[in-house]
């Protein structure tokens, strides 16, 4: 089956990036080409952008949504506390159980309710004819926060995590994938320096990532609009 096939290699496609991005820019269009030849390089409001030329895309005006996929990167267990003799050189830090299952609630809730503000598409749960089908994934994701610590010990932090962020957009007519976008964030605000008014905690970290999600998703939401208006 044609959408089988695509289907499968559209969630090797999205894993592939986690580690791609990681690496340098040749692994990633290597990816590309090796699952995609028909895709050609683009321009959007994303770092990586390839297209099928063949595409009409004026003739979508229904989005429907896949589940995204979520995978963190694998750099030990969480804790939940650290000592100040804790090794000063670790950068990256365990995310439980509990806060992976709520980055996956807050980032879909904000990509939802972001893409249901377009004005030329309806968002829909069956799909039919005209429709794009959209799977997002949010890969390689890592915290930069530390565990509370055990006394007063503050820390400042430019940025308190990041993740590679792609998608697909996939003809639903065909199981053609139309489009991929891909780009590797961090969570912050600004420029990313460092702001000694605003300590390192669990609420600091969720208000950044709620940002970086509502970016993103404002970008996707734009460049959709855009593009299937045809401009």
């Amino acid at each position: 089956d044609r959408r089988m096939k695509t289907t499968v290699c559209s969630i090797l496609l999205l894993l592939w990036f986690g580690a791609a991005f990681a690496q340098d820019q040749q692994d990633v269009e290597k990816a590309v080409e090796e699952r995609y030849g028909h895709l050609e390089k683009g321009k959007s409001g994303f770092r990586e952008t390839w297209v099928n030329p063949n595409t009409d895309w004026t003739t979508f005006d229904k989005l429907y949504l896949r589940d995204a996929e979520f995978q963190f990167r694998d750099v030990g267990p969480a804790r939940r506390s650290r000592s100040t003799m804790m090794n000063t050189r670790q950068r990256e830090f365990g995310i439980s159980d509990e806060d992976r299952l709520k980055f996956e609630e807050e980032v879909s809730n904000v990509f939802v309710e972001e893409i249901q503000r377009a004005r030329n598409f309806a968002v829909v749960d069956v799909l039919g004819p005209n429709t794009l089908i959209l799977r997002g994934a949010v890969l390689d994701i890592i915290s930069l926060v530390p565990p509370e610590a055990a006394g007063r010990v503050d820390v400042y932090l430019s940025n308190v995590g990041e993740a590679t962020l792609a998608i697909e957009l996939i003809d639903a007519s065909d199981g053609e994938v139309a489009a991929v976008v891909a780009e590797r964030r961090k969570f912050q605000s600004g420029g990313g320096n460092i702001d000694m008014s605003m300590r390192a905690s669990s609420v600091t970290a969720w208000a950044e990532v709620r940002r970086w999600a509502r970016r993103e998703a404002i970008t996707l939401r734009k460049e959709l609009e855009k593009t299937i208006a045809g401009k």
